[in-house]
């Protein structure tokens, strides 16, 4: 329900600048505050509200709440206006909204309940058969309304609401069992049960097979057989294979053949519930009748121990012999005629039955005597150094036998009896005893290979990183010869085994120290036992994080990367996992932000130069964060004046700075700041999770007002007011003879003395200030400086201006070609146009200005050629040269006799210069009096260029 609040008092303060005109005294009721009312709608996923659940909440508040903070109940709480939550405990849960305005809190609760799923069990009537059945399965679960049943076997599912299920299993295997039940509340749980349903055919073996004998010959089998839930058998049914069968109950039987073959066997059992089994073994009976005339004869080129002896047999139907050589040796098979050799000197009986079927006859037996010495020896490999043997001589015979030995390593052959031998190289030797009775001229050679070698083990390794797997090998030793690989590791943990390679896994960091002792199965190899100190390293970084500071919710939390790495090894990637949904990598992440209380996980793993790896998980407590708003009913005051703020918070509030305020821990302050002020309110709830919010107060300071003097202009002139101390400003008259009439430097125009009233404030609510500037127009003299004049270059020209008589001075502008600029009557010899201005002052001290233009023009007037000269030197006309004013200088003078040859030229020269001259001669010698053509181009002083071209007389 939502908290509406009581009716309560607010004063409403007017005031007018500084002065406190009224005080309001308002009543507000609830109808008043109706439209600030907490509200929240959700959604569920599943929408069955079955746990574990994920719950998305939405504010439906009405107004604009500062602040929201959401109470789920079950320890977690979050600031976001849309929250996700997870709700993994089944049960009632009380969820509470509360927003914040700013004037009043309004909280609104719902329950909400979780529901639990179902404890899914179930039972059947019988797990085994020994073939198709019909099951019964029963529902075990409380609380189950709808139940969805796999029975494993390729069929489809079976939705069902009886709490009792019978299906039919027609193949013989193990089938998996799936429950799915649905309680009252939509709440669903899945029970599997894995191979639950064994179906199964009884298994029969017979414990003697391969019988045989002769006619009539009795046969005994006894069965066993082996059922599911140990199902006794209630009867045997033998199948003999002759055409004749016998039953029992009991699992042994006798049987007499009588006639001779080989015959399959088949037992079928049924069991006390019904089950049968069939097997046949084939073959499993053999008889036949006895060989005749069965003899053997033996021969051999000598009567030494040690010659081969061939055995030859004869018997009539016979397909199987039989032979025992009398020196404890033995021989079988279908071969009649064989080799034998006799390792022992002395008498010997030979024996042998030829079978037929598996029925035999003895022959007569063949007595042998073997003479001379047989050669024997046996070795031991030397414990305190391994590549020593001593050799032990057993052999039979004389004293007068010689011995020879050969070991196989290229040295000299041994004659001793019992020799000792070191070697030097490791390898598999060949030793040879050569035994000889030089009277019975006998010899006997035994070989016996023996495995020379220094047993090692490595590990490929030196330095591993922890967790990993150490390849572990033996090398130098021959697996044939070895019983077992007794491992006593460094980590305490031991290991036997017959593989030569293994893979350890070494769990912590170290120096480790490792023992292997290798049994062999031949006692002549005594034990090795190799010991490699401090021979392995396990490194590894260790992961470490830590937090800085609180964890609050809705507040960026720091974490920081305290691992240490292996000595000389850095670490070269960090991987986050939040627990908030982001995972980064580096080494320092950024700050995580958590929306909602509660415990997260936070892991980092981190890897090194040498990719040895390690983790760490720690669980964080993100606190609720308590609520701060910094409110002010004004954000802008004017000078002298103060505002109340209000803190609104649900834990202790502090404000700052401690700058004209009335207190620093109460909720409304009242601040009277002089200049603009940031009022920092910050709330510590009991977590120590802190937050802030800052509220601005602008002050507008008081106006003070300052323009400028009073002043006077000339008319038609314009004059800038100006005005400080002050943000805005409006000037009247807003009329045309003022530009910017609402800045601080207007510029007035007036036509008449005109008196201008400034009105400036720095903000519209605080008082202003009013300040006046007079303006003078005072009257300006009238001047003509004459008409404009077109003259030709090097003229003189007359200025004579007329003007009003209060001027008291002119001038002209500028003095350039002109006999005096501040008379009123000049004379002006421009060398080029000009525009000369004439500036009069009357006794106001206004001026007036004037232009007149005088444009010149240049033409063939402004120069002079002589149309004949006669260069006699009388003095008189002896040279040809040009004459005039406005010339600024002649560019060129070309002289061409009447055949077009140029006889005489002169450039870039001023006009009258005598020394640029002709004096009628080309290249030093006179030229005869004739017409000549002249060419001139000049520049004049008005900056025009005119060509000129005529004829002269040369008179001689």
């Amino acid at each position: 329900m939502s908290h509406i609040p009581a009716p309560h008092m607010k004063d409403l303060c007017i005031r007018h600048g500084r002065k406190l005109l009224a005080v309001l005294s308002l009543l507000l009721s609830p109808a008043m505050l109706k439209a600030q009312q907490a509200a929240f709608t959700y959604d569920v996923t599943p929408v069955n509200q079955c746990s574990p659940v994920s719950v998305t909440f939405h504010n439906t508040s009405t107004g604009t709440p500062l602040s929201l903070v959401w109470d789920f109940g079950n320890g977690r709480s979050s600031r976001e206006p849309d929250p996700v939550v997870h709700f993994d405990t089944p049960g009632p849960v009380t969820v509470t909204l509360t927003a914040w305005y700013a004037g009043s809190t309004s909280s609104v609760s719902q329950s909400l309940t979780i529901y639990p799923g179902p404890v899914v069990d179930f039972t059947v009537n019988n797990r085994y058969a020994c073939g198709a059945y019909t099951a019964t399965f029963t529902d075990l679960t409380p609380g189950g309304v709808e139940r969805t049943w796999d029975f494993g076997d390729g069929t489809p599912p079976v939705t069902t609401s009886a709490a009792t299920v019978q299906h039919q299993y027609t193949g013989i295997d193990t089938f998996d069992v799936s429950l799915t039940v649905t309680n009252a509340n939509g709440c669903a749980q899945t029970l599997r049960k894995e191979g639950f349903i064994l179906l199964a055919a009884p298994e029969i073996t017979v414990s003697n097979t391969g019988l045989q004998g002769c006619i009539p010959f009795d046969a005994s089998f006894s069965a066993g057989v082996a059922t599911i839930n140990n199902d006794p058998v209630a009867a045997y049914a033998w199948t003999f294979g002759d055409s004749h069968t016998g039953n029992t109950a009991l699992p042994a039987i006798t049987h007499q053949y009588t006639a001779t073959g080989s015959y399959d066997v088949t037992l079928s059992v049924t069991t006390q519930q019904g089950c049968t089994a069939t097997r046949t073994f084939p073959q499993m009976v053999s008889t036949g009748t006895p060989p005749q005339q069965v003899t053997f004869t033996a021969t051999r080129t000598d009567d030494c121990a040690g010659t081969s002896t061939r055995l030859l047999a004869s018997a009539v139907n016979a397909d199987h012999y039989r032979w025992d050589f009398g020196d404890g040796t033995t021989q079988e098979g279908t071969a009649y005629d064989i080799n034998h050799i006799f390792r022992a000197g002395g008498n010997v009986t030979i024996q042998m039955a030829a079978g037929s079927n598996g029925c035999y006859t003895n022959a007569p037996a063949v007595n042998l005597t073997n003479l001379g010495p047989v050669a024997d020896f046996t070795f031991q490999r030397r414990c305190d150094n391994k590549m020593a043997f001593d050799f032990t001589n057993i052999s039979t015979g004389s004293p007068d036998d010689t011995y020879e030995w050969d070991f196989d390593d290229g040295s000299p052959l041994s004659n001793s009896i019992h020799p000792q031998h070191i070697y030097t190289t490791g390898g598999t030797y060949t030793v040879r005893l050569t035994v000889r009775n030089a009277a019975q001229q006998c010899v006997s050679t035994l070989f016996k290979t023996i495995q020379v070698f220094t047993a090692d083990f490595h590990t490929g390794v030196g330095t591993i990183c922890r967790s990993s797997q150490v390849p572990y090998g033996v090398v130098h030793v021959p697996n044939t010869l070895v019983d077992t690989y007794d491992w006593r590791f460094g980590d305490g943990s031991v290991l036997a085994t017959t593989e030569e390679d293994i893979l350890k896994t070494v769990h912590n960091t170290g120096v480790y120290t490792d023992m292997l002792i290798i049994r062999y199965k031949d006692p002549a190899y005594c034990p090795d036992t190799i010991i490699k100190q401090n021979h392995l390293t396990v490194i590894a970084p260790e992961a470490g994080l830590t937090v800085s500071g609180n964890a609050c919710e809705g507040q960026p939390v720091t974490f920081e990367d305290i691992s240490i790495p292996s000595p000389n090894i850095p670490l070269t990637e960090w991987h986050w996992d939040l627990g908030n949904g982001v995972r980064t990598s580096g080494q320092e992440p950024a700050p995580a932000v958590y929306p909602t209380s509660g415990v997260y996980p936070v892991k980092l793993v981190v890897t090194d130069a040498r990719n040895c790896v390690d983790s760490t998980t720690i669980q964080i407590t993100v606190r609720p964060t308590p609520v701060m708003h910094a409110v002010t009913p004004q954000e802008k005051i004017c000078e002298g004046n103060s505002v109340t703020l209000q803190g609104i918070s649900n834990a202790a509030v502090q404000w700052q700075p401690f700058y004209q305020i009335s207190c620093l821990n109460c909720d409304n302050p009242v601040v009277s700041p002089l200049i603009d002020t940031a009022y920092i309110a910050t709330a510590v709830n009991t977590h120590g999770c802190m937050v802030s919010d800052t509220v601005r107060i602008n002050v507008v300071p008081e106006v003070h007002l300052t323009v400028s003097a009073d002043t006077a202009i000339c008319s038609g002139m314009n004059a800038q007011l100006r005005a400080y101390g002050a943000a805005a400003y409006s000037w009247t008259p807003a009329d045309a003879t003022i530009i910017g009439a609402n800045t601080a430097l207007p510029v007035v125009t007036p036509t008449a003395n005109t008196t201008y009233t400034v009105s400036a404030s720095n903000d519209a609510a605080c008082p202003g200030a009013t300040a006046q500037i007079d303006v003078e127009v005072k009257p300006v003299p009238t001047v003509n400086a004459g008409a404009d004049q077109v003259v030709t270059v090097g003229s003189v020209v007359q200025l004579s201006p007329v003007y009003s008589s209060d001027v008291v001075s002119l001038e002209w502008k500028p003095a350039t070609y002109l006999d005096c600029a501040t008379c009123a009557e000049t004379f002006a010899t421009p060398r080029q146009s000009m525009d000369y201005a004439l500036e009069v002052t009357n006794d106001q001290g206004c001026k007036r200005t004037d232009v007149l233009n005088i444009k010149l023009v240049c033409d063939e007037s402004v120069v002079f050629f002589p149309n004949a000269f006669s260069p006699n030197g009388d003095g008189m006309n002896d040279i040809f040269y040009p004459r005039g004013k406005g010339i600024r200088t002649v560019k060129s003078l070309r002289i061409y006799n009447r055949l077009g040859q140029e006889v005489f030229r002169r450039e870039n020269f001023n006009v009258e210069d005598m020394s640029m001259a002709w004096d009628g001669s080309f290249k030093g010698n006179k030229l005869a009096a004739d017409v000549y053509i002249y060419m001139v181009e000049l520049l004049c002083d008005s900056n025009e260029t005119f060509h000129l071209k005529g004829n002269v007389t040369l008179l001689r």
